[in-house]
């Protein structure tokens, strides 16, 4: 009796979600019926496992059954079809071979038993697996094609539903005359849209608060539910479908007027905001919700002896006349938290009127706003750009060079491999299998630096992105810090200013997020 071991495989969610699994158990139990001798003694599945992405050796179910047959646990390895053990040509091919130079029998309830008996078995066993993987490119490549198409098409393609739109049906049918429905804005969702871009520009609203909002509003998600987070907030922002651009990976699709619900100045703007805000928070900035003119940099002043943040303080004190009246005094001031508290060494003073410390600092971020208002934009924007060149870009050309080649040395390798099987060459196709882990290491390195050199390129250009918008908001910051309310100017302050530094005699220090210096140097 010959002991049966199946292996059963999915690749894809949609496979898992409906369970395929059970299609290929019947099936292979059915055929394992029809011989007498066999007898199933193990059934191992995969899902969601890829055989064309996912080498044999990383593959657990491949490793699992590897070790079966070394140790002679079975006879015969089932499967529904030869491409449930893999898609890979330059592999797949060789896994069964080892099988069956462990004495294993390979079978398939399609194809019948995989033979590398003679020359003839070995090419026509090549020639499958490389039709197999070629069908199921072809496949996905067909499948790419067409949400490409859709999407330059301005056609919605499936899949998550943004939140501001809806699915009608317009009167447009597929090929098989079977109605499809079409995106368009849901306008009351709009509506919460705008506002979420409004908050986030102009209330001063960060992400977290702007989720409150939402859910103390009970304004219910996509999904149904009044559990807006952070995430959520900050993920439909950062979509460009309200600008009217539809989305396949790195396409998009041509701009979609009857879609937009922002416009692109408002878009840039909310993106560069909460981008200000975010690098408060790496420098571990806390920037109050709310504030007044009183508390104006809260969350950015510290002591310039210990280093202690300092905390507003405001403070009423009663005092009894020689009149036998009450009068109140109120004071405002920011406080050295170490230095009232945790009595450590510290020459700084315990508080600081706050007055006077707001005077000094609008003072100079009206000063230095002024000078740089009075320079020429050409000029500040050619300032922001200097620092960001080109020598990124000439290094992912190299990688991109490098990988180019090692991908050359790969399909030669394989070409090698085809004429050994067609009889070709004479070249020991053992030789050409032990460098093929060596070359295909080499590529992986080729491609992993050509990926790491586009990165850093693309960080770069995002750097000089930055920069110029920095340009953009120092220009406007001049042009409306004066007129603006309490809570905007505590907001430009925060995105302008990193820290403020006081000692004991009222000397103010401060070292500004924005190379400020640099702007202020150009000629007028």
């Amino acid at each position: 009796m010959k002991r049966v071991v199946c292996l059963y495989r999915v690749s894809t969610v949609g496979q898992v979600d409906h369970d395929d699994i059970p299609m290929q158990r019947i099936a292979c139990r059915d055929y394992a019926a029809t011989h007498p001798d066999w007898e199933i003694v193990e059934e191992i599945s995969e899902k969601g496992v890829s055989g064309y992405k996912v080498a044999a050796s990383d593959r657990d179910a491949i490793v699992e059954i590897k070790k079966k047959a070394i140790k002679g646990e079975f006879d015969v390895l089932l499967v529904f079809m030869f491409d449930r053990l893999g898609r890979r040509e330059d592999e797949t091919p060789f896994v069964v071979q080892w099988f069956v130079q462990q004495r294993i029998e390979v079978w398939s309830t399609r194809e019948g038993q995989q033979r590398f008996d003679t020359h003839v078995d070995k090419l026509l066993n090549y020639i499958r697996f490389w039709q197999a993987s070629g069908e199921s490119e072809k496949t996905s490549i067909r499948v790419r094609t067409k949400h490409l198409q859709m999407i330059e098409d301005g056609q919605y393609r499936g899949g998550y539903l943004p939140y501001g739109y809806k699915l009608v049906h317009k009167g447009r049918t597929n090929k098989k005359n079977q109605p499809v429905r079409d995106l368009v804005i849901d306008e009351d969702e709009a509506v919460i849209v705008r506002e979420i871009f409004h908050l986030l520009i102009e209330e001063g609203y960060g992400t977290n608060r702007v989720a409150n909002y939402l859910n103390e509003r009970g304004i219910k998600t996509k999904r149904g539910t009044t559990l807006w987070r952070a995430t959520s907030v900050r993920a439909l922002i950062d979509n460009r479908i309200y600008l009217g651009y539809m989305r396949m990976g790195d396409t998009y699709s041509p701009k979609q007027e009857h879609l937009q619900i922002i416009d692109e100045a408002t878009w840039e703007k909310c993106q560069e905001t909460v981008k200000g805000r975010a690098t408060c928070l790496k420098h571990e900035m806390k920037v109050p919700e709310r504030t007044d003119t009183r508390s104006l940099l809260s969350g950015l002043i510290f002591c310039a002896d210990c280093g202690s943040r300092l905390t507003f303080s405001h403070n009423t004190t009663r005092r009894k006349l020689a009149d036998g009246t009450v009068k109140l005094y109120e004071r405002d001031c920011y406080r050295c938290y170490r230095k009232i508290n945790a009595r450590e060494s510290c020459s700084g003073q315990s508080s600081y009127c706050a007055d006077t410390i707001n005077e000094t600092v609008l003072y100079e971020i009206r000063r230095i706003l002024s000078i740089i208002k009075q320079k020429p934009e050409a000029a500040l924007l050619e300032k922001a750009k200097e620092n960001h060149g080109d020598v990124y870009e000439v290094a992912y050309k190299q990688a991109e060079k490098d990988f180019f080649e090692a991908h050359k040395q790969m399909n030669a390798l394989e070409d090698q491999t085809m004429k050994f099987l067609t009889g070709e060459n004479t070249v020991d196709i053992s030789i050409v299998n032990a460098m093929m882990p060596k070359y295909k290491e080499k590529l992986e390195t080729a491609q992993r630096r050509m990926e790491e050199a586009k990165a850093k390129m693309e960080k770069e250009k995002d750097a000089a992105q930055t920069a110029t918008q920095e340009v953009t908001d120092l220009l406007s910051w001049a042009d409306t810090f004066d007129e603006a309310n309490a809570e905007t100017k505590h907001m430009i302050i925060a995105r302008l200013v990193e820290r403020i530094e006081i000692n004991h005699d009222y000397e103010v220090e401060i070292k500004f997020r924005i190379s400020v210096e640099q702007y202020m140097r150009i000629a007028a």
